[in-house]
């Protein structure tokens, strides 16, 4: 009876969750973009997904509500997706998570419990302390006022140079700087990482070069460890810096994992690690298995994108195998072994 009443105190607070986050989502969609914001203001292929969702449904069951909207057949994920590519939303949730990076694993953790809710299995204190906790920063943070959004900001040309008798005036230059906001597209190993970070998904490929999104992924103070300083760190047996560069790699590519983008990507830092003496030696001594899992996924992962495997059935995929269990694992290893 006991387990039975934490499902069911469990089940209200997702409940109250999703329906604050479905109804800011709603009211900020329909603000923006009118009365078509479902077509408008939901990405595509989720907006295709939950429309079949709700298809489904009304085939089993025409008896549909006539306020139910396709955003009321939105779970935790697609909750996500629909903030990581609404700016304004985005920012708006970002005091969830100690930065953009985190909040997605959020957003993983609320779905795995969904799913052990609609199941009927057990949940755990820990669990139930999590959504209290999520709930609780949700109110305070919808609460306070919505953050301005940077608008796009263009600098003036430069004045031309003074033309000379003997040289033709220089042609203008024009220069164009924009604020972009983060994105985080389930979604890698939190920053530093913090007590309560997770793996979590880096920007998408295409996005940023693959440099580019490790150096934005990188603990805060601490560059992207490159190819010969990698090299160095296994020679010595520097273990906190070999340890920073997987952290980095697993960053970059989370996202491409849980998105189905990983066909361009390459785990440079993990191809050199694994094969490396450090790697054996530490295998067991310092708990790598997790590292080991990630990558596993990543490559199998990668070869069912190439072979035609959609996103939704990758996820399922990733889902059945225990992802976001691999993700806290690394969590986990990484704030052990990495802190200051």
């Amino acid at each position: 009876m006991a387990k039975l009443e934490t499902n069911l105190d469990a089940c209200q607070l997702s409940s109250e969750i999703l329906l604050r986050l479905r109804k800011v989502i709603r009211e900020t969609l329909r603000a923006t973009y009118g009365k078509e914001w479902e077509k408008a203001g939901i990405p595509g292929e989720i907006h295709e997904f939950l429309t079949q969702r709700q298809a489904r449904e009304a085939s089993i069951n025409w008896n549909l509500s006539d306020t139910v909207d396709i955003l009321d057949f939105a779970g935790y994920i697609n909750i996500y997706e629909i903030i990581a590519a609404t700016p304004n939303l985005h920012q708006r949730f970002l005091p969830l998570a100690p930065d953009a990076n985190l909040l997605r694993i959020r957003f993983l953790e609320l779905d795995t419990i969904l799913s052990r809710i609609a199941y009927a299995r057990t949940i755990s204190e820990s669990d139930l302390g999590f959504l209290a906790s999520f709930e609780d920063r949700l109110k305070r943070t919808l609460a306070a006022p919505a953050p301005a959004i940077e608008e796009e900001v263009v600098t003036p040309p430069p004045a031309p140079p003074a033309k000379s008798p003997r040289q033709p005036a220089a042609p203008k230059a024009a220069t164009q700087a924009r604020a972009t906001s983060p994105t985080a597209p389930p979604q890698a190993p939190s920053p530093s990482p913090p007590a309560d970070a997770a793996a979590t998904p880096a920007p998408a490929p295409g996005e940023a070069e693959p440099e580019a999104a490790r150096a934005e992924a990188a603990p805060t103070g601490t560059p992207p460890v490159g190819p010969q300083e990698l090299d160095g760190a296994l020679k010595r047996e520097d273990n906190r810096m070999v340890l920073t560069a997987l952290y980095q790699e697993v960053t970059a590519l989370a996202d491409g994992l849980w998105n189905g983008s990983v066909t361009s990507l390459q785990p440079k830092a993990w191809e050199r690690v694994r094969e490396s003496q450090w790697y054996h030696d530490r295998f067991a001594k310092l708990n790598l298995k997790p590292i080991s899992d990630f990558f596993q996924l990543f490559d199998t992962a990668r070869e069912k994108t190439l072979a035609g495997t959609s996103r939704n059935e990758l996820q399922e995929f990733l889902k059945e195998h225990n992802f976001v269990q691999v993700l806290l694992a690394l969590k986990d290893l990484f704030r052990t072994h990495m802190k200051a």
